[in-house]
């Protein structure tokens, strides 16, 4: 088999991909020393295992194992009855079953200094690529350092990073201030400001002693920071999980003259898990790398038994097992194989198994089978050239792929193949697929049957309890300290029942956008699928929510709405626009500290104003005669630049808000660029709307941005800035005046809303009479509401006893917007804004 596969390589002329080195290369800033090399792995063409086999051939394959524990794989197999005399994994996170063999490693230094903390650079013939899985090199003074002191200085740094990252998901890290305070516990670290490559204001927190950056923050619009996801001590923050890790490998590997220099290999395997997993089968396994692994992972792939089947081809019985790693796709460090390239390895397969079966083991399937994809956009993912070659060969008895996790768990039949995708969801709250074949020696699937393991969220609540169990949440599954508590609440009320019925949960969340806080209302009404979701029920679930949860329910179900009924286009609730000569759309372009453009549509009068950020004067000269103008905008950071930068206190309207809570109509998501196509229909074919708002996203407009800050005389961004600001300023007029056509219908659910709703957002200078009564509804139902939550006695007793001030204004507040009502239908603008006046300073004294 060897000499006849040699033949036909050198008949053909096929260049099977080979890498003679990889070479793993470490830089500091400079891009200069290299400090780690893998020694030379020679790739030839794919080498044949043969394997003594008779009778049928049962397999036990799986996929993308990404987040579900490990022990939970190993107890599955070790429970089975009967072994699988092979096992098969068809690619992805091959990180998480075995290190890198240490053999390959060999570390080389430069003379320049490094960073404190550096990630390892591997790289090989076709590209660099960089992962904190290779480890990190860390930099300690010579006099104070050994392995211990190493180990302590990760742990302490991790130990405060853990604590910028905790204060700032409770939100509490808004002002330099507030980093000062949790620098109190740490003496030697301080505060330094700057500017990033981007122009971004930028805090780095210094570690004084050492002189090295720890981590930084950036400041964001309209107030707070956000921290330096890619830093490297975040990195290994996240991979450390707080104060201690599994396996934290310290290695010294170098000393000069004033520094000692570690090998930092953060959660790495203590043992190799493939190797374990092998001797559950009478063969072994067998393994390819998926898309999302880079090619040094494929060293990954060793030990007794196993077998890397992209490069070692397995002769077994009747059947040749061939391999195809990484993917067509484009995406990920190894996705980017040609179609020709796998066409040409199939052809080889073809040829030296005339007399045999294949077994094709493919991370990617074949294209039109199992491979819808959703998380770059509905579209086949496959590999072509293994489709036609399914469908011009009769020889392949089974095909087993990966890669889309929407079709993991479901086999299909193409010509006269099997094809069945094993691959698994990535969250926590999925189950994994896992698949036992049966082949008989025609290669016949006598038998496919499924097994489910549990997934993370599953086993982190049937293993742990109290304080752990929300540590565990929060930290592997990634769960708000608030979701948390809500799952682990839900866990303990309804036992076993909510684990069984946990992945049919998330779905309402993953798919339609629900809160945890909505689904658990809806699971307490026996719901736990969006069929299950009426209007009836919806609507008590929204009176029983409130703050942000009530918005996450208001446009889930407006997207539920939508996927239900595909071709209508209606409302849930009116969208409280004012007439056309109260209306000035507006629209701000800027970087991510500075507003840069403003533009402005008075609906009235038709004029159209664009001032730049030097021309503020101007700007707010025009906006001083609009104060009784409503000013709308779509959603970002418009409000708070109008305020902040020009100092207009206008009334404003996010029609984004509206549209995502209320519209129902045939789109995926509720970008500006959806929504006016649905409503005013695609004007793409015009060169102007092409360029300048199809081909335009917020990236582009970003980079505009920072070119013209950086150079206030580039005519040419200045020009490609301000037309795609006046298209977006034009498609939020479409939409404007599509609503107010009453080209669509209004399907008027009755919705409460709390008591901080602001008034601004709902009473306008001309108001309807189901306006009015709607808003006259709403602050009853709030001052209720608010009777019951605050008052310590009874409202039946308060009634008795009379209305104290607060509720006494709420009755005021009644008769005031009555007046101003009644002035608005009869047109006397002039008295029904006084009324209105009275209703704002009545509401800001409510709300005190």
């Amino acid at each position: 088999m060897e000499a006849k596969l040699s033949r036909l390589l050198e008949d053909v002329g096929i260049l099977i991909r080979t890498e003679s080195v990889l070479n793993g290369t470490y830089y500091d800033k400079q891009k200069t020393p290299l400090l780690l090399r893998l020694r030379t792995c020679n790739r030839h063409s794919p080498k044949i295992k043969q394997i003594a086999h008779k009778g049928p051939l049962k397999i036990l394959a799986f996929s993308d194992y990404r987040t579900q524990k490990i022990e939970e794989l190993l107890n599955f197999l070790s429970r089975l009855e009967e072994k699988p005399d092979l096992i098969i994994y068809a690619g992805d996170d091959v990180d998480r079953f075995a290190p890198l063999p240490e053999e390959l490693l060999s570390f080389h230094f430069s003379d320049n200094d490094a960073q404190e903390l550096e990630r390892v650079w591997v790289s090989n013939g076709w590209g660099r690529y960089s992962s904190p899985l290779y480890g990190f090199i860390l930099r300690l003074p010579k006099l104070v350092a050994s392995e211990n002191m190493a180990r302590g200085r990760i742990l302490e740094v991790v130990r405060f990073v853990d604590a910028i990252h905790e204060k700032w998901r409770e939100n509490k890290i808004l002002s330099e201030k507030d980093l000062e305070e949790i620098l109190l516990e740490y003496p030697t670290f301080r505060l330094r400001q700057g500017i990033s490559e981007l122009g971004r204001l930028k805090i780095d927190i210094l570690d004084s002693s050492w002189g090295t950056v720890i981590i930084s923050l950036f400041k964001t619009i309209p107030k707070g920071f956000t921290l330096d996801f890619f830093s490297n001590y975040f990195i290994l923050y996240r991979l450390i999980r707080r104060n201690e890790s599994p396996f934290l490998l310290t290695k010294k590997i170098r000393e000069d003259h004033d520094f000692a220099y570690f090998y930092i290999l953060p959660d790495e395997k203590k043992c190799n898990i493939f190797e374990e997993l092998a001797s559950y089968a009478k063969y072994g396994l067998v393994a390819i790398i998926g898309n999302d692994d880079a090619p040094a992972d494929r060293f990954r792939i060793y030990g007794r038994n196993v077998y890397e089947i992209h490069d070692t081809w397995i002769e077994i019985g009747p059947f040749l097992i061939i391999g195809l790693e990484g993917s067509t796709c484009g995406l990920g460090p190894s996705g980017d194989y040609g179609e020709g390239s796998v066409r040409l390895r199939l052809e080889l397969a073809f040829e030296i198994s005339r007399d045999k079966k294949l077994l094709i083991v493919s991370h990617s399937p074949p294209r039109g089978v199992l491979d819808r994809a959703m998380r770059f956009g509905d579209e086949a993912i496959g590999s072509l050239a293994l489709r036609d070659f399914l469908e011009e060969n009769n020889n392949v008895a089974l095909v087993i792929c990966g890669h889309v996790h929407k079709c993991g768990g479901k086999c299909e039949r193409i010509n006269n193949t099997v094809v069945v995708n094993v691959s698994s969801h990535d969250d926590a709250f999925s189950k994994a697929n896992m698949v036992w074949i049966l082949l008989d020696q025609t290669g016949n699937a006598a038998e496919i049957k499924w097994f489910k393991l549990p997934s993370l969220i599953e086993t982190i609540l049937r293993e742990y309890s109290g304080e752990e169990k929300l540590l565990h949440l929060r930290e592997e599954a990634g769960l708000s300290r608030n979701e948390a508590t809500l799952l682990t609440e839900a866990h303990e009320k309804y036992g076993n029942k909510l684990i069984d019925d946990i992945q049919d949960m998330a779905n309402l969340k993953f798919r339609y956008g629900f809160s945890w806080d909505n689904i658990i209302k809806f699971y307490r009404y026996g719901v736990k699928a969006p069929e299950h979701i009426t209007q009836s029920l919806y609507e008590t679930v929204l009176k029983e929510s409130c703050g942000i949860n009530k918005l996450h329910l208001q446009r889930a179900y407006r997207k539920l709405l939508s996927e239900r009924e595909k071709d209508k286009i209606y409302l849930i609730s009116p969208i409280p626009l004012p007439d056309h000569s109260h209306i000035v759309i507006f629209d701000t372009e800027y970087s991510l500290t500075d507003g840069v453009l403003y533009g402005f549509l008075d609906m009235e009068s038709h004029e159209f104003k664009q001032f730049w950020f030097d021309e503020k004067v101007q700007a707010k000269k025009y906006l001083q005669n609009k104060d009784d103008k409503i000013f709308v905008h779509w959603g970002g950071a418009d409000r708070s630049l109008l305020q902040r930068d020009l100092g207009c206190r206008a009334r404003t309207l996010n029609l984004l808000y509206y549209v995502q809570t209320s519209l129902v109509a045939p789109i995926s998501s509720a970008t500006l660029h959806e929504v006016h196509d649905v409503l005013y229909g695609t004007l793409e074919r015009d060169e102007f709307w092409k360029r300048s708002f199809y081909d335009k996203n917020g990236f582009d407009k970003l980079i505009l941005c920072n070119r013209i800050l950086k150079e206030p005389n580039d005519a040419e961004a200045r020009e490609e800035l301000a037309a795609t600001n006046k298209a977006d300023i034009l498609a939020l007029q479409h939409i404007i005046e599509k609503l107010m056509q009453h080209k669509i219908g209004v399907r008027l659910y009755p919705c409460k809303v709390d008591k901080h709703d602001s008034i601004k957002k709902i009473v306008h200078p001309i108001m309807n009479k189901d306006m009015f009564n709607d808003i006259i509804r709403r602050l009853y139902d709030s001052m209720i509401k608010r009777m019951k939550r605050e008052q310590k006695y009874k409202i039946e007793k308060l009634m008795a006893n009379g209305l104290p001030r607060r509720e006494r204004g709420f009755l005021t507040l009644f008769k005031v917007l009555r007046k101003a009502s009644i002035f608005s239908r009869q047109g006397d603008i002039k008295r029904s804004r006084f009324y209105l006046g009275l209703v704002k300073r009545e509401w800001n004294f409510l709300c005190d």
